[in-house]
C-alpha cells in the first residue's frame, strides 16, 4: 500500500525474535490482550473475542483495516481497494450465501448463522434497499471497519453479547462473527455508505483479486499450488495461505520449505519491520 501513512497495531502477547520494535514513535505497534480485553477474561484464545475488542486499540482511527497473521497482499493495492472516496467501507462477499446448507457447518459458518440470528431479531430500522437472503461469507481477506460502527454495536446494541463473547477463552459454537456483524450492521442498520463487492471463492484461476488455499499434508498438492501461482501474470491483490499439516507428517518440513521458498521469492528483501529476514 504505497499510500499507507497510518500506524500498523499487532496484537500478541507473545512477539516473535525477528520482528523490529525497538525504534521509538515506530509506524508498528504490538499492543497486548491486556490493553483491550477485561483481565478477567484473559488469558483468550478466541480469534473472535480478540476481533470483538479490536475497537478499543489506543489512538485507533475512525477507519481502520483488519488483517488477520495468514494474509499477503499479492500485489500493490490502493485505499479504494478498501475504502471507496476514503470513507466508504469496501464489503467484499464471496460466491457463497450464509443460508446455503451445503456449506459444511464448522464454526466460523455457525459464527455467521449466529450473527443473521441477531441482525433478524433486532428490532430497529432497516435499510429496505438491502436483501437479507442475499448475506454472503466474508472472504478470508482484510476487513475496512469503522470504529464508531463497532462501539455502537458492541457498547450500545448488543453488549451483553459483547461481555459474553469476550468470556469465550476458546472459539464457541456461540460465538458471533465480529467482522462479518459490523459488515452487515453497517450495511443493513447503520446509517452509512458502503460498498459491495463480489469475490469468487477457494483460489480460483481466474481469480484476481482473492485467493484462499490450506495446505494439508500433500507435498504434490503444495508444490502444485505454488507452482500455478508462479505461473500467474500477476498474483492475487489478497492472498491467504493456511497451514493444517500434521507435525507428525513426513511431509510438513518439505511443505513448509516449499512455502518459504515461495515467500523468499515475492519477498526477496526484508522489510523495515524484520530485525533479520524471517523467511529464511
Amino acid at each position: 500500500m504505497p499510500s499507507f501513512r497510518g500506524h500498523i497495531y499487532v496484537i500478541a502477547d507473545q512477539i516473535p525474535n525477528w520482528l523490529n520494535i525497538s525504534k521509538s514513535q515506530s509506524q508498528l505497534r504490538v499492543i497486548s490482550t491486556k490493553e483491550i480485553i477485561d483481565n478477567k477474561y484473559l488469558p483468550t484464545f478466541n480469534s473472535h473475542a480478540i476481533e470483538a475488542n479490536l475497537h478499543k486499540i489506543p489512538h485507533l482511527k475512525e477507519f481502520y483495516l483488519y488483517f488477520n497473521d495468514d494474509y499477503i497482499l499479492g500485489r500493490p493495492v490502493s485505499i479504494e481497494d478498501f475504502f471507496l472516496h476514503g470513507r466508504c467501507p469496501v464489503i467484499y462477499g464471496d460466491d457463497r450465501l450464509t443460508s446455503n446448507t451445503n456449506v459444511t457447518l464448522n464454526i466460523h459458518k455457525k459464527a455467521m448463522l449466529n450473527t443473521n440470528f441477531l441482525l433478524d431479531n433486532f428490532s430497529s430500522d432497516t435499510n429496505t434497499n438491502v436483501n437479507k437472503s442475499d448475506r454472503r461469507f466474508l472472504p478470508h481477506a482484510p476487513h475496512p471497519l469503522r470504529k464508531s460502527i463497532a462501539e455502537e454495536v458492541w457498547f450500545s446494541k448488543f453488549a451483553e453479547v459483547h461481555r459474553e463473547q469476550s468470556s469465550h477463552r476458546f472459539r464457541d459454537m456461540h460465538d458471533v462473527h465480529p467482522a462479518y456483524f459490523i459488515s452487515r450492521y453497517m450495511m443493513e442498520q447503520a446509517n452509512v455508505c458502503v460498498e459491495q463487492r463480489r469475490m469468487k471463492s477457494a483460489c480460483p484461476p481466474d481469480g484476481k483479486d482473492f485467493c484462499n488455499q490450506v495446505l494439508t499434508n500433500s507435498f504434490k498438492k503444495a508444490r502444485l499450488f505454488f507452482d500455478e501461482l508462479r505461473q500467474r501474470s500477476q498474483m492475487p491483490k489478497f492472498l491467504s495461505i493456511n497451514d493444517r499439516t500434521r507435525a507428525n507428517n513426513r511431509n510438513q518440513s518439505r511443505i513448509h520449505e516449499e512455502f518459504r521458498r515461495f515467500l523468499k521469492e515475492m519477498f526477496p528483501q526484508k522489510s523495515k519491520f524484520e530485525s533479520r529476514d524471517c523467511t529464511l
